[in-house]
């Protein structure tokens, strides 16, 4: 069994690489439309083949391995663990799902042997994957993981292995952070001192000299002091000058901590500890907001345009957000308000739209959360979609292309629907009388596209992730996908909140809640309290129209007719569908032009989607 299952975590590794080697935005530029379509067929069949593929070696060899996972030899163990790390690397992001079945696997093992070591190091690792990947909904699973590994630290010097004693310090780390959201903010700080006193004890004592244990304290401490900035965010005017103090002495203390490290072990890169202690001099009065900017301008003056790394995108995105977000709310920069608004708000909207297309949506993903709602004070409903548009879902051609099908196939059901059952309307943007529906039909289209366009913008944090293409998603998996309505719906916050706005973001937030209310998800959205339920209806069969009809969106789906697309979700009316939408498409005419849709214009679409990705790669 042993080379047999090391020639199948080969092949997997290799498939997953070549997953994510196919991905579409990776097309050369220069192509015509037919030839994008071409090549994203191309792109589609090959991981067809390599999810068959993967599938046959996943149900004959992986999972019977790892459900006898006492059987396995050292050498398989070994190489498990070596397909686990390749699968879960933070820089390529091949299959964490899976990887964290077999870190899973490998701690039962480790058990079963009583073998401490790995057992603290397949903690750490479970930890550590289930934290990066799917930590939202697992987080006490999460701090399970790391708290047995931290249950070691009183036999520090009983390892003789500097990497087993670096998981120790790992796991103490994410612990203080984990406590805030968890254990609340004075079990944190506990932790976060216990753990303090074990690294000057390590530090001082010569032990590990060339590791920065203190960096792990200094996580503990950003979580601290971003827990304490929470406050500020919703009206810093009123935030206690006790907060504030506490602000401040947590700044201070993470730039003497990191002045230290860097003066023991030659650590540079140290923009936010320099931020957090001008932002928090600036909250307590000590700088002015004028100082403020000028320090995080000759900061951005010494950054390389091209420089991507993690202490440029700080200062570029997370300290000039700030600037933005302050200029918006305190109300001693009133009377600059416009002045701060106009400079910032271009220059953030620069560095975003500077990023390679290359760059993971990932990555992006907490930038653009934490800026998207700040945007919504500095542009219209309309330049805060396509911001959004162009700096996620744009880089990925197939779910760029499918909302644009979408929002065609919406605005194709909402004009017959005006002509044929105009009363289904009424409600829908505060309309009152079916007479109106008809003067109102251009807005209601309008309508329609646009919440096509954006439905699935809540995608944004993982649609760059080759390999939930090409299996089946674990349970993990399947929650963080069943997060993008609702992800979609804050990404939108904005306070003018018309009826065209309320009404895109319950499409955006309802598109997979059933028709009946009764399953579906979000869990907690309630359709039949939207007034705009008859769009979310039209866009939930217009994605389930176009992803069933596909053969490039997806790999996981059996592509269908549009006959039998249409048949099935007449055999959902009533529970999962809407009677109404059903019923529409019983008309020979509406289908005609749903074909033309589905075999020209999403072609149209395809290139469409291909060349604005280009025109964003090259801004």
């Amino acid at each position: 069994m042993g080379n047999s299952l090391r020639d199948t975590l080969k092949k997997l590794r290799a498939n997953n690489e070549q997953i994510a080697i196919n991905q579409i935005d990776r097309l050369e530029s220069g192509l015509t439309a037919d030839e994008v379509v071409a090549a994203c067929k191309k792109t589609v069949r090959k991981q067809k083949a390599l999810r068959q593929s993967s599938g046959q070696l996943l149900t004959k060899h992986l999972y019977p391995a790892l459900e006898n996972i006492s059987e396995i030899s050292d050498a398989d163990e070994a190489e498990l663990y070596t397909t686990a790390q390749s699968l879960s690397s933070f820089e390529t992001r091949l299959d964490p799902g899976l990887a964290l079945e077999i870190y899973d696997a490998l701690l039962q093992l480790a058990h079963e042997k009583k073998d401490d070591e790995k057992i603290l190091k397949y903690s750490y690792w479970c930890g550590i994957t289930l934290f990066f990947f799917f930590s939202k909904m697992h987080e006490k699973r999460v701090l399970d993981y790391f708290m047995k590994g931290a249950s070691y630290a009183d036999r520090y010097d009983t390892f003789e292995d500097p990497e087993t004693r670096q998981y120790i310090h790992r796991c103490l780390g994410n612990i203080s952070m984990l406590y805030y959201s968890l254990e609340g903010p004075e079990k944190a700080r506990e932790a976060e001192e216990a753990n303090f006193s074990f690294w000057n004890s390590i530090i001082f004592s010569g032990q590990d000299p060339d590791f920065p244990w203190v960096n792990y304290f200094l996580n503990g401490l950003n979580h601290r002091y971003n827990y304490l900035t929470e406050g500020i965010h919703s009206d810093p005017d009123s935030v206690p000058k006790e907060v504030l103090r506490e602000i401040l002495e947590t700044a201070l203390t993470q730039k003497k901590l990191y002045d230290r490290n860097r003066e023991l072990f030659h650590v540079f890169g140290g923009t936010r500890y320099d931020f957090h202690l001008w932002e928090a001099k600036f909250l307590n009065d000590l700088i002015s907001f004028d100082l403020l900017i000028e320090n995080i301008d000759k900061r951005k003056a010494q950054l390389d345009p091209d420089d991507f790394s993690s202490d440029a995108m700080y200062v570029k995105f997370n300290s000039t957000a700030h600037v933005l977000f302050y200029a918006t709310r305190m109300r001693r920069l009133k009377e600059r308000k416009d002045e701060i608004l106009a400079s910032t708000s271009k220059e953030i909207i620069e560095h975003f739209l500077a990023i390679p297309m290359s760059a993971s949506a990932g990555d992006l993903s907490l930038f653009i959360t934490m800026f998207a709602s700040d945007l919504g004070d500095v542009t219209d409903f309309d330049g805060q979609v396509d911001f959004i548009l162009r700096t996620t879902i744009c880089r990925h051609i197939p779910t760029y292309a499918h909302s644009i099908v979408v929002g065609k196939i919406a605005l194709l059901l909402t004009k017959y629907l005006v002509e044929k059952n105009p009363g289904c309307f009424i409600g829908c943007l505060e309309i009152k009388t079916t007479p109106e529906v008809s003067e109102r039909a251009a807005e209601l289209c309008s309508f329609a596209e646009k919440s096509g366009l954006c439905h699935d913008i809540g995608k944004h944090s993982y649609i760059d992730n080759p390999y939930i293409q090409i299996r089946k998603p674990t349970d993990e998996e399947y929650n963080i996908i069943k997060k993008h309505p609702a992800a979609g719906a804050d990404l939108l916050a904005r306070k003018d909140k018309t009826p065209l706005y309320n009404g895109c973001i319950d499409v955006i937030a309802g598109h997979h809640k059933n028709y009946d209310n009764d399953g579906g998800y979000p869990e907690e959205f309630d359709i039949e309290k939207s007034p705009a339920r008859i769009m979310i209806d039209i866009v939930a069969a217009a994605d389930f129209i176009e992803k069933t009809t596909s053969d490039i969106s997806s790999t996981n789906m059996e592509v269908k007719s549009l006959e039998l697309a249409c048949e099935e979700l007449t055999a959902s009316a009533g529970s999962r569908y809407s009677p109404v939408i059903a019923a529409a498409l019983e008309d020979d005419d509406l289908l005609k032009s749903l074909k033309r849709v589905l075999e020209v214009e999403r072609r149209e679409a395809y290139y469409a989607a291909y060349l604005r990705s280009r025109e964003t790669e090259s801004d």
